[in-house]
């Protein structure tokens, strides 16, 4: 048996490919009956977010069970084998849990140390074991890997100053007003899950004070903005709220765009001589048109042009990379022995019951004799 994964992100593949491999929760189920049913897997987990699609595995044999992975994401994604084919990468064994243990420790993330990663990796595996798709193997590797990215977190300095996507594009959006405070600025944040919450926590820290959360469910919205001091409206009221909103901060995990060019123009046309309109959709599948980056006075951006700020905010957390490879690698070792024991532990125990039968066999012979 063997560990394997396949996946790509946000270093090997743009955010139109990646929304289009993007697995929605609520379709995670069905994801894993569908690994169940190929040839060479025997355990697995999907871990989708709004920067990696990955699908570990343990599987029989290495280059037939890859290949199950990449058909799998190919058929369940509707996306042609040939558009991923220069997006993949793929690892297994050692390198394999190398590469999970990593991206729970906030490692090989688009923002280092972002605080997501964690919980998405925990949901991921909780899914599969749910499911019946996480076995032993791959069940010791997801806790293992929990493990790691509770000791980063613990014991270095990788989390400090708390780091989100969400927190990304709030410094985006400040530096899309010259580097001015975004104090006095009325901000939308359509989305009231994690990536909301993070959105309103990093606004906070920016100095706003005028924030609506927008939500297709009000209770969720009220429940986020009662939090923050916020205002909440419904999604029906979007058209109206833009009308006086400087930027919008969109996180949804809705399956397709629910901003559309129609209702930014129509906001825009009743806007007066308000400034342009700052939309910054960090939601994979994107929850923004790319059209409405052809209507006038608006800014559009997406999760691929973090990029910049990411590379300039992240500060001393680089200093603490070190210590958390450290980590990676004396949890990988202690993993690889406990995987070592556990293929060693049949044969140890055949080898046990062939020299019982032997000892049974010779007790007889000389009671016999006697």
């Amino acid at each position: 048996m063997r560990i394997v994964v396949v996946g790509l992100n946000h270093k090997t593949a743009p955010v139109a490919l990646l929304e289009r491999l993007a697995i929605a929760d609520d379709r995670l189920p069905k994801a894993l009956h569908q690994l169940d049913g190929c040839e060479h897997v025997l355990e697995a987990a999907v871990l989708s977010t709004c920067n990696r699609v990955e699908v570990y595995a343990v599987v029989t044999k290495f280059h037939g069970g890859a290949q199950d992975l990449r058909n799998f994401l190919s058929e369940f994604c509707h996306v042609a084998p040939e558009e991923l084919v220069d997006h993949l990468y793929t690892y297994d064994d050692d390198a394999a849990v190398h590469h999970l243990f990593r991206v729970a420790a906030g490692v090989d993330s688009l923002v280092v140390g972002e605080s997501e990663i964690l919980g998405q990796v925990r949901r991921a595996f909780d899914v599969a074991r749910d499911e019946g798709a996480a076995g032993r193997m791959l069940g010791a590797a997801f806790r293992s890997a929990l493990r790691t990215g509770r000791r980063a977190r613990a014991e270095t300095g990788i989390a400090r100053n708390p780091a989100s996507v969400s927190s990304a594009a709030v410094e985006l959006a400040r530096r899309a007003f010259d580097g001015d405070t975004l104090a006095g600025k009325h901000v939308v944040v359509l989305g009231a899950g994690t990536m909301g919450r993070l959105a309103a926590q990093a606004l906070r820290r920016a100095g706003v004070t005028d924030v609506t959360i927008v939500n297709r469910r009000p209770e969720r919205a009220s429940a986020l903005a009662d939090g923050f001091d916020a205002q909440r409206r419904s999604l029906d009221d979007l058209p109206d709220v833009l009308v006086g909103a400087d930027i919008l901060i969109s996180s949804t995990t809705a399956p397709a765009p629910v901003v559309d060019r129609a209702t930014v123009e129509a906001a825009l046309e009743r806007r007066a001589r308000r400034g342009a309109l700052l939309i910054v959709d960090i939601a994979v599948p994107r929850d923004v048109d790319p059209s409405v980056a052809r209507v006038p006075g608006v800014v559009l951006r997406d999760i691929g042009d973090l990029q910049d700020v990411v590379e300039t905010s992240i500060g001393g957390r680089l200093e603490e990379l070190a210590a958390v490879e450290r980590i990676v690698a004396e949890e990988q070792r202690r993993f690889s022995h406990w995987a070592n024991a556990s293929e060693l532990a049949p044969t140890i125990a055949a080898l046990v019951e062939r020299a019982e039968d032997v000892r049974s066999s010779e007790v007889e012979r000389a009671l016999r004799r006697l």
